[in-house]
């Protein structure tokens, strides 16, 4: 996420598909986190597609999940969501965050 942060989106999204990669990234939290990181580095990159999709597998890792980590990316991803609403698959993500959220 550093790499986020300076900018150079294209290697953080190299990073974060690593990470998702490494054997043993079986841990639910951990993977849910990388892909909401992953969707959010999409978005930024323009691709509002391809950060849906992503968000919509973080989602169904994130559901059942009792987490501060979880719950701040949830609602980062709802917020970023907003600015999308005209776009039916935004809203539909987002009702369905609120609903893993509570």
């Amino acid at each position: 996420m550093i790499l986020s942060r300076l900018g150079d989106l294209d290697a953080a999204e190299e990073h974060l598909h690593l990470a998702l990669d490494i054997h043993g990234l079986d841990r639910r939290r951990t993977r849910a986190i990388v892909l909401a990181y992953l969707g959010g580095v999409r978005l930024r990159q323009g691709d509002v597609d391809g950060a849906m999709a992503t968000w919509r597998d973080f989602l169904d890792c994130a559901n059942g999940i009792r987490s501060v980590k979880v719950q701040a990316a949830l609602q980062d991803m709802r917020v970023r969501l907003r600015r999308h609403s005209g776009v039916p698959e935004a809203q539909e993500l987002r009702e369905r965050a609120a609903r893993v959220a509570s």
